[in-house]
């Protein structure tokens, strides 16, 4: 260890002359040393953020340089912020700046949570030479799917608390700085992140109050996004998606079964193993998954607490996150990088399983001898590994949007009174908005590893509408709680890229993906599947009259039915260790 010294405010030029400026924390001496670099747009000095998985004080004390820089239009750096526009272009120019530093190395790694995490990826894409190593947590891969447009439904809870309490402070700061107007729009900005639940219903979005649609200056990008409800250019130059063979460097990827980012992480561990430009990308590529809910590495998530085994704190009782990340960027920038093009060693693979609440270690993603197992719904609401045999009828419930079923856990980023993870659901099995399968107690434990979907028979008197599938699990106390979750916007149901509406009262095959999970079930416990057709503020509302979500003024209320008979047998396809075993 060694003392360590800090240069506040650095300046570096982008390729258009733009000046960002990043802290830059390193040891004391003239040697040179690798550079471990952060790019965010929450402020490099809001400590809570920029060390949430690597200390930088601990890295420059272990011999690394660490430069932590405010991305462009943020804080203290110059230029206009519009999300992830610049981050490619200015993510590899500073790359190649901090690689030139006196005291650097030649060699860099990036890393970084959430956007930041994302910068990391995106400074990865085209390869700068010397970016040796990236460690992106909770990343996005697709901006459509991942922040924005999720089965086609909007993230309008994700969206509007991003826009008004992450970037919003800054940006009131910088456009209203110096002037009168500066109290009384911070007041204003307040005010409304306290009244998000009442802001959330306001309709419509594309005239939200809150983003000062007569403001300019302040979130541009809000209304830009509402414009963009089909994925195209727009969303897919600030993606990585599709750009992994342009990766020569491997990545860290650590991600959380309650993280709204959890299917990003996983394409993006999958697209390295099949796509990164080298050896190392492929093989050295390493996936960690805990049961952490977005940005929080603790061992308590939503109302289930994991154990101390499960926290960033405590790693399975072996290391913190940054000791973790440290040994990573040690291995890949280090003297002896160029021989071990393999990775460290160690498994390639660890995943955290809830319910037994241990680490396990696997040799890749999706883990091998797990095979898909249809898991049906049943007449009378019962939930079974048989198939039905003959005529069922069919489950009915009406969709109002003006009262839609309420927010409860999930993968999601919301306010603190909206918590993420598994909770009870227990206000939603009353609600005669909600269909709920349940099986019998199981006779003996029951594991599910990997991606799970549900396959969905349905029809509404709408010609659009949504459809919201949850995979839940009882336990010996009756309580409900939630493992995973999906929604599909009926007219997102066969393309991003373009909308379809549905002919009313027809019936449809739908396919919702719930992402994926790690959980074992244990003996005595049953499972429960929850069927409806909202989730909010999570999600936009489907006015259920053709609209899109953020343009309507206005809703009706719309009668669904959900089929599961031998011609039309609804399920959800569970991944589990012996695709024959089990019973219900």
């Amino acid at each position: 260890m060694t003392d360590v010294v800090v240069h506040k405010n650095v300046g570096a030029s982008m390729r258009d002359g733009t000046v960002l400026r990043a802290d830059v924390y390193r040891p004391v001496g003239e040697e040179r040393h690798p550079v471990l670099l952060q790019r965010t747009p929450y402020n490099k000095e809001m400590w809570p953020l920029t060390a949430a998985t690597l200390d930088p004080v601990r890295a420059a004390a272990a011999g690394f340089v660490v430069v932590i820089q405010d991305v462009r239009g943020r804080w203290a750096s110059d230029g206009r912020f519009s999300p992830y526009r610049d981050e490619r272009a200015d993510g590899q120019d500073t790359v190649a700046w901090a690689s030139r530093l006196p005291y650097a190395n030649g060699r860099v790694g990036a890393y970084g949570v959430s956007y930041a995490g994302a910068t990391a990826w995106h400074a990865a894409v085209g390869a700068p030479p010397a970016l040796g190593a990236i460690s992106p947590t909770t990343a996005p891969n697709d901006l459509f799917v991942d922040h924005l447009w999720r089965g086609g439904a909007f993230l309008l809870g994700t969206f509007v608390m991003w826009t008004l309490q992450a970037i919003g402070p800054a940006a009131v700061v910088r456009a209203h700085g110096g002037t009168p107007q500066l109290a009384p729009s911070l007041v204003r900005l307040v005010d409304d992140i306290d009244d998000f639940d009442r802001w959330t219903r306001h309709r419509p979005l594309r005239a939200f109050p809150p983003a000062r649609p007569e403001d300019s200056a302040l979130f541009p990008f809000f209304f830009e996004v509402l414009d963009h409800p089909v994925r195209d250019a727009f969303v897919g130059e600030r993606s990585v998606q599709e750009r992994h063979s342009e990766v020569i460097a491997p990545a860290l990827i650590l991600a959380g079964w309650h993280d709204l980012l959890l299917a990003a992480d996983l394409q993006h561990y999958r697209a390295m193993r099949e796509e990164g430009a080298t050896e190392a990308a492929r093989e050295g590529t390493r996936l960690v998954v805990g049961p952490w809910s977005h940005g929080m590495f603790l061992d308590v998530v939503g109302e289930v607490d994991f154990g101390v085994r499960a926290g960033g704190f405590f790693l399975d009782l072996r290391e913190d996150l940054t000791t973790m990340q440290l040994q990573w960027f040690g291995h890949w920038l280090g003297e002896a990088a160029s021989a071990a093009a393999s990775g460290p060693a160690g498994p390639r693979v660890r995943l955290f399983v809830q319910g037994v609440n241990r680490w396990r270690d696997e040799d890749d993603w999706p883990p091998p001898g797990f095979g898909e197992r249809p898991l049906h719904l049943r007449a009378g609401g019962g939930l079974s590994f048989d198939a039905p045999a003959e005529e069922e009828s069919a489950d009915a419930f009406v969709y109002d949007p003006e009262q839609p079923s309420p927010t409860r856990g999930g993968a999601l980023l919301m306010p603190r009174h909206h918590p993420a993870g598994p909770v009870d659901q227990a206000p939603l099995l009353g609600r005669r908005d909600v269909l709920c399968y349940t099986s019998a107690p199981l006779e003996r434990e029951l594991e599910v590893i990997g991606h799970v979907r549900a396959v969905i028979y349905a029809a509404t008197s709408a010609p659009d509408t949504d459809w919201v599938v949850k995979l839940c699990c009882v336990d010996a106390a009756g309580r409900t709680r939630n493992v995973c979750d999906g929604i599909l916007r009926a007219s997102y149901r066969r393309s991003v890229v373009e909308r379809a509406c549905v002919e009313p009262g027809a019936v449809e095959r739908y396919e919702v993906d719930l992402w994926a999970t790690a959980i074992v079930f244990a003996a005595g416990q049953r499972l429960r599947v929850l069927v409806t057709s909202s989730d909010f503020p999570r999600y936009d509302r489907n006015p259920n009259t053709g609209e899109l979500g953020v343009a309507a003024s206005s809703s009706v209320p719309a009668l669904q039915r959900v089929f599961h008979d031998a011609r039309r047998p609804s399920h959800l396809v569970l991944p589990v260790r012996d695709a024959s075993a089990g019973r219900l």
